[in-house]
């Protein structure tokens, strides 16, 4: 009985959870990571070099085997570093994703996108 209730909790918890169109995206498994977007369910765990990434389906899954380095890794547009999107901090831009490599970054970019975008 209490796992019961233990498990529709996380249940109800999950489904009030939704991901920003735009804004700080705080919960990567929200996150295609192959596809760079938002999801609007939670995603598949997918391993790469153990570390754990977001897919939205078995394809994603069959993409990162195939190309580890380019699905697992970005370019932080505010700093031009390399980032790991497993350890990433990642934002929204009407349903796009971008990692950065510091909350600093992040914030940089979400207080004038444009800016970024446009080189």
């Amino acid at each position: 009985m209490i796992a019961s209730i233990a498990l529709l909790a996380v249940s109800v918890a999950a489904a009030e959870y939704s991901p920003p169109r735009t804004g700080n995206v705080d919960k990567k498994e929200f996150v295609c990571m192959m596809q760079d977007m938002v999801m609007l369910r939670k995603g598949i765990p997918l391993t790469s070099g153990g570390k754990k990434y977001w897919g939205c389906c078995e394809m994603c899954k069959v993409k990162i085997e195939a190309e580890p380095e380019r699905y697992t890794k970005a370019v932080d547009l505010v700093s031009g570093k390399r980032v790991d999107k497993a350890t990433a901090h990642i934002y929204a831009l009407e349903g796009l994703v971008y990692y950065f490599e510091s909350k600093r970054t992040r914030s940089a970019f979400a207080a004038s996108p444009s800016r970024y975008l446009q080189q």
